[in-house]
């Protein structure tokens, strides 16, 4: 309960201060360039899964973030809320994630396309298992314009689980997706 306490605490504060940055002069010369940085983005994957799980079909990924760019060239994604399943089990077994991490994008190289590429840890939980752990994910892609983008995504999990007469046992669950993302 302490942890969620913090939680909400600190996403508050976050939103406070971003409040505060949209008067800034900084903010100010990117709207007279016409640069335009979507704060709330949808992502959704879809690839494979790597690792210890069995019998699956096509892994799912569909998740929602809120981003805020420092510059032109690095960013914040400051909370990434997603969940991933697959064809098989279709929502039966949920890998349910909140993670935050960083995002740099390259100056624009042609019309208005760039590429990104992106680190973000943080706590998932498997609905399957009933477990959670650390997972991080990283990524890198093009940015087909100022509110859309494709790239490569892979997502990593790692889970302790009790299985009787074996003991602790670690359980690896990787998505490798293809993922296409839309800021609003």
């Amino acid at each position: 309960m302490k942890k969620f306490f913090i939680f909400v605490f600190m996403t508050m504060f976050t939103l406070a201060s971003q409040a505060q940055i949209v008067s800034s002069q900084s903010s100010r010369i990117t709207r007279e360039k016409g640069v335009y940085n979507p704060a709330i983005w949808v992502d959704f994957g879809l690839g494979t899964y790597t690792g210890d799980p069995e019998d699956t079909g096509l892994g799912l990924d569909l998740g929602f973030r809120w981003n805020h760019m420092f510059t032109e060239n690095i960013g914040w994604d400051i909370l990434k809320i997603s969940a991933q399943t697959d064809t098989k089990s279709f929502g039966e077994s949920l890998n349910v994630q909140a993670k935050t991490g960083i995002r740099g994008v390259s100056p624009v190289l042609f019309g208005n396309s760039s590429l990104y590429a992106n680190f973000a840890g943080g706590y998932g939980y498997y609905t399957d298992i009933e477990e959670g752990g650390f997972v991080w994910e990283i990524g890198a892609g093009v940015n087909v314009t100022s509110r859309f983008s494709v790239g490569i995504n892979y997502n990593s999990a790692n889970y302790s689980i009790e299985v009787p007469r074996y003991g602790d046992q670690d359980v690896k669950v990787g998505l490798l997706s293809l993922r296409l993302s839309y800021g609003f």
